[in-house]
């Protein structure tokens, strides 16, 4: 597997694991609006298919996740932690020490992956998301131990 900057080529398939992972998707102009507007976009690609991406940006010193997402077929493969952790390294990289997040609170395997890599709950927002779920805010922060 090889974790890769996004290209336009992959969209289609970027585009399907983001309807199918998704209750809310993205639609595709703000996909590439993202990409378009310097957002940090990468794939994970296995056997020259598309299997996993990832979506963050920089913003007022502090890194966001805007979307990460791994095609069903390709869970629990550690797809979506290797996006992850190369995604935690460019922020830090970069001298960019806090990451934030958002997650649906009933998405409970989203919000146990996110504390396995480090990341804590902050606070709940009610009706984040447009059909009125409450959003979980994490945050990731350096520390000595990361």
């Amino acid at each position: 597997m090889i974790i890769r900057d996004f290209r336009l080529s992959d969209i289609d398939d970027v585009l399907a694991i983001e309807y199918e992972a998704f209750s809310d998707p993205y639609p595709v102009d703000i996909l590439l609006q993202l990409y378009e507007s310097g957002a940090g976009f990468a794939v994970a690609e296995i056997g020259k298919r598309v299997v996993g991406y990832i979506i963050f940006w920089i913003r007022g010193g502090i890194g966001h996740i805007i979307a990460i997402a791994v095609n069903s077929n390709y869970r629990n493969m550690h797809v979506g932690s290797l996006l992850l952790e190369k995604t935690i390294k460019v922020f830090l990289s970069n001298n960019i020490n806090i990451i934030g997040l958002e997650v649906r609170k009933s998405n409970s395997s989203a919000i146990n992956f996110y504390l396995k890599h480090g990341f804590v709950k902050i606070r709940e927002e009610d009706n984040y998301y447009g059909d009125g779920e409450t959003a979980i805010i994490m945050n990731y922060t350096k520390s000595e131990n990361n």
